[in-house]
């Protein structure tokens, strides 16, 4: 299996090596507009290094990695897929609703595997929260909070025209854990505002659920890296489950009873953080002929719920309905 990966940032470069050491995978190009970036990260896995997108497509590729910044997402995926290539991409989908629909539509007509980089969902913390909640756990309320220390680190990250904005970035891995723990969405109310960056670097919403669930839900662009950066806790019926960023993950089953503990800090990071995970999916999804385990809708999903906390931000904590 012939794989390129699109940018080599952070987040490209850990895919070419966690890829890179999968048993049928081969990495055969990275680009990136950064020529000396992308020969560092090409050299690093024995790939070919590219200028562009389209040299990077021209290898004959089955599958293609999108790890350029955000507002690029959604035109290199839509590119590779109507070359037939399968696309795993960094989130967001896209950086605007209009763009993620279009995507949504190539997926469903070519067939081809498309994979979401939510890799909370596989990160052991996150995929036990999910347990225990399958496992009966009725949660009637809770609260998340994601926050990153430095909206300086990259470059872009602070400006809306490229990244999207601050809740497209960060915000949209817990808005889409939300969804995922808690199910669908009833509606959104959301406050915002610009604190230290030109972007909406502070935001609180109230998300309410179909289930009946009510769950508040903060970001902040300036913590300084107070950690753990981001925390989900849950509340049910005398019991709680909270996880401690990817390190822990707490369950108290009731009242006078022991809370129980899982400890994950001392394994590798590509498996707490759930990279490596993600990438075998992807790669088995694609050899196999089935779908991602994340899929294309649930990328959607995840764009449409940011965009409506911006748009009942604009409109004062109005509530917006979720389909």
């Amino acid at each position: 299996m012939r794989i390129g990966v699109y940018g080599a940032g952070q987040m490209g470069s850990v895919h070419a090596r966690t890829l890179a050491a999968i048993e049928g995978v081969m990495v055969a190009g990275v680009a990136d507009a950064d020529e000396q970036r992308a020969a560092s990260a090409a050299g690093a896995v024995g790939a070919r290094s590219c200028p562009d997108l389209e040299s990077l497509l021209a290898l004959g590729l089955d599958a293609l990695v999108v790890a350029v910044p955000n507002v690029l997402h959604a035109r290199s995926t839509i590119t590779a897929l109507e070359r037939g290539v399968h696309v795993f991409c960094e989130k967001p989908m896209a950086t605007a609703l209009d763009d993620a629909r279009r995507v949504l539509g190539v997926v469903e007509r070519t067939g081809r595997v498309y994979q979401m980089g939510f890799n909370r969902r596989f990160a052991p913390a996150y995929a036990g929260m999910r347990d225990l909640l399958a496992g009966g756990v009725t949660v009637f309320s809770g609260t998340i909070k994601m926050n990153d220390g430095d909206m300086r680190t990259p470059s872009w990250f602070s400006d809306r025209t490229i990244s999207g904005g601050f809740m497209y970035d960060t915000g949209i891995h817990l808005f889409d854990m939300a969804r995922w723990q808690l199910g669908p969405l009833q509606d959104v109310r959301c406050l915002a505002r610009s604190s230290c960056y030109p972007d909406l670097d502070d935001a609180v919403a109230l998300l309410t659920f179909k289930s009946g669930a009510i769950v508040t839900f903060s970001t902040c662009g300036h913590a300084t890296w107070t950690v753990p950066t981001e925390r989900i806790e849950l509340y049910g019926d005398h019991q709680a489950i909270a996880t401690e960023g990817f390190e822990r993950l707490t369950h108290t089953p009731g009242l006078g009873q022991p809370a129980v503990t899982q400890d994950f800090s001392a394994l590798p990071t590509p498996e707490r953080l759930g990279y490596a995970a993600e990438d075998r999916a992807f790669v088995e999804a694609v050899t196999r002929g089935q779908a991602a385990r994340i899929t294309a809708e649930d990328a959607y999903r995840a764009v449409e719920l940011v965009d409506a906390c911006y748009r009942s931000a604009a409109a004062g904590g109005a509530p917006v309905r979720l389909a």
